[in-house]
């Protein structure tokens, strides 16, 4: 079976796998979120935004030759493609479908305190915990296996060498800067510039 093939293959999987783990738990808690949105429409806005990340970092894989075995031109870039956006549609369909089936809130909610460095601790905590409305933080299960499962997926279609390296430590790797990035992305969530009632624009 052919590399193309192989990655397609996972990719219809992963797709599979992640509409029907989405669909079996969205029940468990219908709205999520500040604007009240169904768990299925986050779910579709995420799989936008992930697909164009996905085809962005596989722009990037390209001109990097990642991995070399998927040689270069449209057939090069069309598995690093379908290999991003098919990782990231299990790691959002795992996630997804875990925070509906455990009732736990996705959203990022800022920091009720004023000092910066509290600020910064709260949006990097914010990423390896949920936020819940009774003030609890509990660990975030479905963020962590989220991640974890996409980066162990990926690992799976993505070539082995030693270019690429062994794939239980790239996939351990890939899901920890999942983590990370998700930090980072609290933290602009925490600092950007916000409009008081005023129309004037704020820190807070």
């Amino acid at each position: 079976m052919s590399i193309r093939r192989t990655t397609i293959g996972f990719v219809l999987l992963a797709s599979a796998a992640a509409l029907a783990v989405s669909s079996a738990t969205a029940a468990a808690q219908s709205r999520v979120g500040k604007d009240s949105a169904t768990r299925w429409t986050r779910f579709g806005r995420a799989l936008v935004y992930g697909s164009i990340t996905g085809l962005g970092f596989a722009a990037v894989d390209q001109a990097l030759n990642s991995p070399p075995e998927w040689g270069g031109g449209f057939a090069g870039y069309g598995r690093r493609a379908a290999s991003n956006v098919g990782a990231f549609i299990i790691q959002e369909g795992v996630t997804e479908g875990l925070a509906a089936a455990m009732n736990r809130p996705l959203d990022y909610t800022p920091c009720k305190c004023t000092d910066n460095q509290d600020r910064v601790w709260w949006a990097v905590k914010g990423a390896f915990t949920d936020q819940m409305p009774d003030g609890r933080a509990p660990i975030a299960v479905p963020r962590i296996v989220g991640a974890y499962a996409g980066a162990f997926a990926q690992s799976t279609w993505r070539p082995a060498g030693p270019v690429t390296g062994n794939r239980a430590s790239r996939a351990l790797v890939q899901g920890t800067t999942s983590l990370a990035l998700g930090a980072v992305i609290n933290m602009y969530y925490e600092f950007r510039p916000k409009k008081n009632k005023s129309g004037t624009v704020s820190s807070r």
